[in-house]
């Protein structure tokens, strides 16, 4: 595997690689959100009730899609770099997980004081702006116009941190051999590049 990266870093660099991976991991979601949203559409059209879906809230969820997945995967992908082996990136993939399902653990009190202090500050945290705020938008009574814009600035000033970190992480990482390491260690990385 090393001299397959050694090739192809001979005609692009790790940036690019390590892009050309989050666009794809990009494609992908969105060519699935977009079966999923469309399927839900013409079912709920099939049973009259297409005035349910909150279509105000669609640009919102693409935004944040495109913000989040671009962290993820960039994330994901700089993990995957530091791990030679499978059983090596199992030690590492909680870090990835935690950010996802972490969300769902305050879903109910969100839902049942969507205006209260918890969810307001839950909601601008990066890894819990997508799925709050949009929970948040869509429950009755609303939020003020100006919480989205700020939780959407925050995603993408998040992603473009974790992007740039990734990209430090997944130079050095691609060609180095040996040992998992450790979190101090990708801290080095990310600090020294």
């Amino acid at each position: 595997m090393q001299r397959v990266f050694e090739m192809l870093l001979s005609s692009a660099s790790p940036f690019e690689l390590m892009m050309g991976k989050v666009v794809a991991s990009l494609g992908t979601s969105l060519t699935s959100s977009l079966f999923y949203i469309t399927g839900g559409l013409l079912v709920l059209t099939g049973m009259a009730l297409f005035g349910l879906a909150p279509l105000n809230l669609l640009p919102w969820f693409f935004a944040y899609l495109i913000a989040e997945v671009a962290m993820l995967s960039a994330f994901s992908v700089a993990l995957g770099s530091a791990c030679n082996t499978p059983q090596d990136a199992q030690q590492l993939v909680i870090l990835l997980i935690l950010p996802i399902i972490l969300p769902i653990f305050v879903l109910n009190p969100v839902m049942q004081q969507p205006n209260g202090g918890l969810a307001t500050i839950l909601s601008f945290i990066p890894p819990f702006t997508p799925v709050l705020m949009l929970l948040r938008q869509a429950l009755p009574g609303g939020i003020p116009w100006w919480q989205p814009w700020l939780g959407l600035c925050g995603v993408i000033a998040c992603a473009i941190v974790v992007i740039w970190s990734a990209a430090r992480i997944f130079r050095i990482g691609i060609l180095s051999q040996g040992k998992v390491p450790r979190l101090a260690e990708l801290a080095q990385w990310v600090l020294r590049g």
